[in-house]
């Protein structure tokens, strides 16, 4: 769960910096200002967590006991 959270937190720190800057800078590092979160997502591809399967079946259970 905090693994979710701090990847999280790092795309956003990346999107923020990178909304800084000015449309020349993102234009020299190949970026479009458009694609930008999209880009953030790419640079963490390696570090996303892997889902937990007892989470999906502790929602089931508990949806089960209303």
């Amino acid at each position: 769960m905090l693994s979710k959270w701090f990847y999280n937190f790092k795309i956003g720190r990346t999107v923020s910096a990178l909304h800084s800057l000015d449309d020349a800078t993102l234009k020299d590092i190949g970026i479009h200002r458009s694609n930008i979160r999209s880009h953030a997502y790419e640079i963490f591809e390696n570090e996303k967590p892997i889902d937990d399967p007892m989470s999906e079946l502790h929602d089931l259970y508990a949806k089960s006991t209303y």
